[in-house]
């Protein structure tokens, strides 16, 4: 599984075929079973898509998803959904990018609750790649006390956190998420995270 990670990692094609063929042999000889199956499927998927060939990717992402929200492991989940969504996007059928962009809600949603930063930038890039947004200009009139809630936000930390941080109620951080949400036209928390990176506000 390492040389396998290694090989999507640099891209090297040989190598992935080589790697795939050897994950095909063990996955159909029932060597795992549980998370190690749903690690394979994952790795699998990989280096399909590294290899070219999008619909085994597909496949094997699509078995690391069902297994994912079955089991209700949330980091694996959004980790698959990113990637999952990468595929058909490259691949580019019918009601692909539709199935993406939803992936990549999902995954989102789930970087964000958990404040997996790394996840939610790429996720924001591909969704900005594939399906361009409207330029949100630079904070929308937020002023400097409602950009300090926002970058608060997209890190994850509750109102209570934030009112903790930044030493102000509970109410008034509500009433502040509440007019960034307004002046960024944003529906949502998720979408307020997305927003600040967008804008370089985190690290």
């Amino acid at each position: 599984m390492g040389l396998g990670l290694c090989a999507v990692l640099e891209g090297d094609i040989k190598s992935a075929i080589e790697q795939y063929d050897f994950l095909d042999i063990a996955r159909t000889s029932n060597q795992w079973a549980g998370y190690s199956s749903m690690l394979v499927s994952r790795l699998a998927g990989l280096l399909a898509n590294t290899k070219g060939d999008l619909d085994k990717a597909v496949e094997h992402l699509e078995d690391s998803l069902a297994f994912c929200r079955k089991a209700s492991y949330r980091p694996e989940l959004a980790w698959t959904c990113y990637d999952y969504a990468d595929v058909l996007l490259k691949r580019g059928e019918d009601l692909d990018q539709a199935n993406a962009m939803s992936l990549l809600d999902e995954s989102l949603t789930i970087s964000s609750d958990l404040v997996m930063g790394p996840l939610m930038k790429r996720v924001v890039a591909l969704q900005e790649h594939f399906q361009p947004v409207k330029p949100l200009g630079y904070l929308d009139g937020l002023t400097q006390r409602e950009t300090e809630v926002l970058k608060l936000v997209a890190v994850g930390k509750s109102n209570q956190e934030i009112a903790r941080d930044l030493v102000i109620g509970q109410g008034t951080v509500a009433n502040h998420v509440t007019s960034i949400l307004n002046k960024a036209d944003l529906n949502n928390r998720t979408e307020a995270a997305a927003y600040a990176i967008r804008n370089g506000l985190t690290n």
